[in-house]
Protein backbone atom coordinates (compact mmCIF):
# COMPACT_ATOMS: atom_id res chain seq x y z
CA UNK A 1 0.00 0.00 0.00
CA UNK A 2 1.92 3.41 -0.95
CA UNK A 3 2.39 5.51 2.00
CA UNK A 4 -1.09 7.42 2.76
CA UNK A 5 0.92 10.24 4.81
CA UNK A 6 2.76 11.30 1.63
CA UNK A 7 -0.15 12.17 -0.35
CA UNK A 8 -2.37 13.99 2.62
CA UNK A 9 1.12 16.30 3.76
CA UNK A 10 1.43 17.11 -0.06
CA UNK A 11 -2.48 18.01 -0.47
CA UNK A 12 -2.40 20.08 2.98
CA UNK A 13 1.31 21.99 1.67
CA UNK A 14 0.12 22.59 -1.72
CA UNK A 15 -3.52 23.87 0.07
CA UNK A 16 -1.59 25.81 2.33
CA UNK A 17 0.37 27.74 -0.47
CA UNK A 18 -2.59 27.86 -2.88
CA UNK A 19 -4.95 29.63 0.45
CA UNK A 20 -1.58 31.73 1.20
CA UNK A 21 -1.54 33.11 -2.51
CA UNK A 22 -5.28 34.13 -2.79
CA UNK A 23 -5.45 35.60 0.59
CA UNK A 24 -2.47 37.36 0.05
CA UNK A 25 -3.89 40.87 -0.33
CA UNK A 26 -6.37 40.36 3.27
CA UNK A 27 -3.15 40.16 5.37
CA UNK A 28 -4.04 36.38 5.62
CA UNK A 29 -1.68 33.15 5.06
CA UNK A 30 -3.18 29.86 4.64
CA UNK A 31 -2.92 28.42 8.18
CA UNK A 32 -4.71 31.29 9.38
CA UNK A 33 -8.22 29.78 7.52
CA UNK A 34 -8.84 27.37 10.06
CA UNK A 35 -8.85 29.92 12.86
CA UNK A 36 -10.83 32.50 11.12
CA UNK A 37 -13.42 30.17 10.12
CA UNK A 38 -13.65 29.22 13.83
CA UNK A 39 -13.71 32.08 15.91
CA UNK A 40 -16.41 33.47 13.36
CA UNK A 41 -18.20 30.78 13.94
CA UNK A 42 -18.66 30.61 17.40
CA UNK A 43 -17.35 33.97 18.91
CA UNK A 44 -16.26 33.71 22.50
CA UNK A 45 -14.77 30.35 21.95
CA UNK A 46 -11.29 29.60 23.95
CA UNK A 47 -7.60 28.97 23.09
CA UNK A 48 -7.86 25.43 24.08
CA UNK A 49 -11.21 24.84 22.48
CA UNK A 50 -9.53 25.76 19.02
CA UNK A 51 -6.45 24.07 19.18
CA UNK A 52 -8.61 20.91 20.36
CA UNK A 53 -10.67 21.16 17.39
CA UNK A 54 -7.89 21.24 14.69
CA UNK A 55 -5.61 19.22 16.52
CA UNK A 56 -2.94 21.95 16.74
CA UNK A 57 -0.67 22.36 19.92
CA UNK A 58 -1.92 25.17 22.36
CA UNK A 59 1.36 27.45 21.75
CA UNK A 60 0.53 26.87 18.03
CA UNK A 61 -2.99 28.47 18.54
CA UNK A 62 -1.29 31.03 20.72
CA UNK A 63 0.74 32.38 18.39
CA UNK A 64 -1.12 32.18 15.26
CA UNK A 65 -3.78 33.84 17.43
CA UNK A 66 -1.60 36.80 18.45
CA UNK A 67 0.04 37.31 15.08
CA UNK A 68 -4.19 37.70 14.09
CA UNK A 69 -5.07 39.86 17.00
CA UNK A 70 -1.62 42.40 15.80
CA UNK A 71 -3.39 42.36 12.39
CA UNK A 72 -6.55 43.61 13.51
CA UNK A 73 -8.65 39.86 12.63
CA UNK A 74 -9.35 38.65 16.07
CA UNK A 75 -9.44 39.76 19.81
CA UNK A 76 -8.60 38.14 22.73
CA UNK A 77 -10.24 38.47 26.27
CA UNK A 78 -9.92 36.29 29.62
CA UNK A 79 -12.73 34.37 30.69
CA UNK A 80 -14.85 35.95 32.99
CA UNK A 81 -15.50 32.36 34.41
CA UNK A 82 -11.91 31.03 34.17
CA UNK A 83 -8.91 33.42 34.89
CA UNK A 84 -6.46 30.99 32.97
CA UNK A 85 -8.44 30.81 29.37
CA UNK A 86 -8.45 33.23 26.94
CA UNK A 87 -11.84 33.90 24.97
CA UNK A 88 -11.22 34.49 21.13
CA UNK A 89 -14.10 36.95 19.37
CA UNK A 90 -13.77 38.02 15.69
CA UNK A 91 -13.27 41.90 14.86
CA UNK A 92 -15.16 43.46 12.05
CA UNK A 93 -11.79 42.88 9.97
CA UNK A 94 -12.59 39.25 10.04
CA UNK A 95 -16.47 39.18 9.44
CA UNK A 96 -15.66 41.10 6.43
CA UNK A 97 -12.93 38.49 5.17
CA UNK A 98 -14.95 35.48 5.86
CA UNK A 99 -16.57 35.01 2.68
CA UNK A 100 -13.51 35.41 0.65
CA UNK A 101 -11.62 32.82 2.87
CA UNK A 102 -15.02 30.60 2.41
CA UNK A 103 -14.48 31.09 -1.61
CA UNK A 104 -11.06 30.49 -1.42
CA UNK A 105 -11.67 27.04 0.38
CA UNK A 106 -14.94 25.81 -2.15
CA UNK A 107 -12.27 27.05 -5.20
CA UNK A 108 -9.68 24.52 -3.49
CA UNK A 109 -12.30 21.76 -3.22
CA UNK A 110 -13.13 22.26 -6.88
CA UNK A 111 -9.45 22.62 -8.26
CA UNK A 112 -8.00 19.36 -6.49
CA UNK A 113 -11.52 17.38 -7.57
CA UNK A 114 -11.45 18.88 -10.91
CA UNK A 115 -11.07 15.86 -12.82
CA UNK A 116 -13.70 13.96 -10.58
CA UNK A 117 -16.96 12.93 -11.80
CA UNK A 118 -19.95 13.85 -9.46
CA UNK A 119 -20.20 10.39 -7.76
CA UNK A 120 -16.22 10.35 -7.23
CA UNK A 121 -16.28 13.77 -5.62
CA UNK A 122 -19.28 12.19 -3.32
CA UNK A 123 -17.01 9.36 -2.64
CA UNK A 124 -13.69 11.22 -2.09
CA UNK A 125 -15.34 13.10 0.67
CA UNK A 126 -16.93 10.69 2.10
CA UNK A 127 -13.59 8.22 2.44
CA UNK A 128 -11.86 11.40 3.25
CA UNK A 129 -14.24 12.29 6.47
CA UNK A 130 -13.99 8.65 7.18
CA UNK A 131 -10.45 8.78 7.60
CA UNK A 132 -10.63 11.97 9.30
CA UNK A 133 -13.22 10.72 12.06
CA UNK A 134 -10.42 7.25 12.40
CA UNK A 135 -7.32 9.67 12.64
CA UNK A 136 -9.43 11.67 15.51
CA UNK A 137 -10.18 8.46 17.29
CA UNK A 138 -6.60 7.22 17.08
CA UNK A 139 -5.21 10.46 18.48
CA UNK A 140 -7.97 10.90 21.12
CA UNK A 141 -7.24 7.10 22.22
CA UNK A 142 -3.47 8.21 22.41
CA UNK A 143 -3.85 10.97 24.66
CA UNK A 144 -6.06 8.94 27.07
CA UNK A 145 -3.32 6.98 27.73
Amino acid sequence: MPNISRYIMMIARCSNQFRSERLRDTGLCGQHCAYILRVCREPGTTQDAIAREIYVNKSNVTRQLATLEQNGFVERRPCETDSRAMEVYPTEKALAVLPEVREVLHAWNEAITADFTEEEKKQFMDLLSRAADCARRCVDEMKKE
